[in-house]
């Protein structure tokens, strides 16, 4: 008999080519008794788009999916809350928010699953609706890098900073108890802390459930956010993490989500981008707006960069030969050099 695994993703009509991406790797990762029913929060996706995501989700059959419109849905909080500018920027956008209130879309779940987009699954998840989260909100990936970087949560007043920079948590994958935020109304308590302008939300989704879920949180390993440029902090002989060294190492070897968290394939050059790529290629997918480069600029800009070192070894050479040439030359002539 097959497990159905609820999980949904909030995003908005420029993610649909990375998040075509990203489903397709879950489905082509997921156990043979696994059937993910995914749910898309947005505000914008156009049906043709829509349409695309479901010819992804029809290479399977282990898969529903259904788009659920959230049009107008603290518009108003989204546009006066203190985001530290980042609501005019394209990073966030009010989809980042919406997820937080999974137990008002949702009510037919005690539990559900919620992934970002900007990744892919190189391993099935489905465990992670298992988590025992009894008396708590959230399972989630402990911050790897706030030890070494406390300045990731500067903007927080000394109150919250205290109470948070031991404990904070990512944004990238979570397992909510929709039964528990229901019983204790946790979406009121979510809602006063997008609206308290003296909260300042440098990470809108995280800040707003790191504090609303203080101390209900249950941690899952950092194989979850497999982080690509984790690597050159490993190196570095003065970093220190909240992990083991064991663990962030692991995290690498034996990931199960690879998750682009801050540099983006498919706007520059990052480690395992070529997964993504592969993906991406395999798919057919168009190359819209937001996918700035490709495999092909990539080939043609590390041909120029070939030709210009030829070139400038070429040019070292006839230096060297022609100071060699004029000094033979003088030196025929009875010219003293030195």
């Amino acid at each position: 008999m097959r497990k159905e695994i609820p999980i949904f993703f909030s995003f908005n009509n420029n993610y649909v080519i990375p998040a075509c991406v990203a489903l397709y790797s879950l489905l082509n990762k997921a156990k043979e008794n696994i059937v993910y029913k995914m749910y898309v929060l947005h505000s914008d996706i156009t049906i043709e788009n829509q349409n695309l995501l479901n010819s992804i989700i029809n290479k399977f059959d282990n898969s529903t999916l259904e788009f659920i419109n959230t049009e107008g849905f603290l518009a108003k909080e989204w546009h006066n809350g203190n985001w530290a500018g980042h609501n005019k920027k394209s990073q966030f956008t009010l989809e980042t928010i919406v997820k937080c209130f999974a137990s008002r879309f949702f009510p037919q779940y005690d539990k559900i699953i919620y992934s970002d987009v900007d990744c892919v699954f190189v391993d099935d998840i489905s465990d992670l609706l298992d988590i025992n989260l009894d008396g708590k909100y959230i399972g989630a990936v402990k911050d790897a890098f706030m030890k070494y970087i406390p300045t990731e949560l500067s903007h927080l007043d000394e109150t919250y900073y205290e109470k948070l920079k031991d404990s904070y948590f990512c944004g990238g994958i979570w397992v909510l108890n929709l039964k528990q935020i229901r019983e204790d109304n946790l979406e009121a308590i979510i809602v006063d802390n997008i609206s308290n302008d003296k909260i300042t939300k440098q990470w809108p989704d995280q800040d707003i459930m790191n504090i609303a879920c203080l101390n209900k949180v249950e941690y899952i390993p950092l194989n979850y956010i497999s982080y690509p440029y984790l690597i050159d902090y490993l190196v570095k002989p003065d970093f220190v993490s909240d992990f083991s060294k064991d663990e962030l190492y692991d995290s690498i070897l034996n990931p199960k989500i690879i998750h682009y968290a801050a540099v983006k394939p498919w706007k520059q050059e990052t480690r395992y981008d070529d997964i993504w790529w592969t993906m991406f290629y395999y798919l057919n997918l168009p190359k819209t707006s937001i996918i700035e480069r490709g495999i092909d600029n990539d080939k043609e800009s590390n041909k120029l960069k070939k030709y210009k070192k030829l070139f400038n070894t070429f040019l070292v050479i006839s230096i060297i030969l022609m100071i060699i040439v004029i000094f033979i030359i003088l030196k025929y002539y009875g010219v003293n050099i030195l």
